[in-house]
């Protein structure tokens, strides 16, 4: 599949963009779609409609890191953040972003991109402008992810402790990804659906083609040889997802060498 990357509130100034077919809705209002125009006709509808964008509207997670005010006007934000997060489809990306963002789970597969959230939250004194950016893993968006990637703070590498396939490509595919267009970025191996460990179907399943659940050493293991943190979590449960998030934060927050630092982005050239 062959695509670029428009701003929605372009669409409607494109009268060939009018019906679109495989949507898929990207951070900052972005949609992909596989039957585009002429991207200079995009690019240049792009620019004349600069001033026409919609504004981000903050959204609140979970309470326990929303900011809150009295007044009207909201604070400023000390700090900007941008957090996103890649890996195999099916993998629970989208799943990990809906429960931290909204406090609930989809019982329902999301073959989709995550909303657009632009969040404040309090952390460690300070509030800060965080947002999210979910990504599709599926090969046809090998092209179009890396679109995903410029000024990002930090990167939640995210498999699924019942596939063992997806820890395989973190090695594979999505670490040497993530270092070729951020080099340098703090990274976090994500171990998610916990919850499965213990469920008898799924280890009747996995045993039949010879395989186990992948345990914590040895996400551990993986996450040292690519140099990452790493944590695990069950977004269905609900356990440890707020400590991949504040995990996140604090690695946004740090340098190259581990050092705090003020800014530290990633730059796609």
């Amino acid at each position: 599949m062959h695509g670029v990357c428009v701003p929605r509130c372009v669409l409607s100034t494109i009268p060939a963009l009018s019906t679109l077919h495989n949507c898929l809705l990207f951070p900052n209002h972005f949609v992909i779609t596989s039957n585009p125009t002429s991207l200079n006709h995009i690019l240049h509808a792009q620019q004349t409609t600069t001033q026409s964008r919609p504004r981000c509207n903050y959204s609140p997670m979970n309470p326990s890191h929303s900011a809150s005010s009295s007044s009207s006007t909201p604070r400023r934000p000390d700090l900007k953040k941008k957090l996103v997060v890649v890996g195999d489809g099916g993998c629970g990306k989208t799943c990990l972003l809906i429960v931290y963002a909204e406090n609930r789970f989809p019982e329902a597969y999301i073959p989709t991109v995550f909303e657009n959230y632009v969040t404040l939250v309090q952390f460690e004194g300070r509030l800060v402008e965080l947002a999210l950016w979910d990504t599709a893993g599926q090969e046809e968006y090998d092209r179009l992810r890396p679109l995903s990637y410029p000024e990002s703070d930090v990167i939640l590498i995210v498999f699924s402790i019942d596939f063992p396939v997806s820890l395989g490509n973190v090695q594979d595919k999505w670490y040497p990804e993530v270092a070729h267009f951020c080099e340098g970025t703090p990274l976090i191996l994500v171990g998610t659906k916990t919850d499965l460990r213990r469920d008898e179907q799924t280890r009747r399943m996995l045993s039949a083609q010879g395989q186990t659940t992948v345990s914590a050493e040895r996400g551990a293991a993986v996450a040292k040889e690519i140099g990452a943190k790493y944590i695990e979590c069950s977004a269905k449960t609900g356990d440890g997802v707020q400590d991949v998030f504040s995990l996140a934060l604090r690695e946004s927050m740090r340098g190259k060498w581990g050092k705090m630092v003020k800014q530290r982005r990633c730059i796609v050239t």
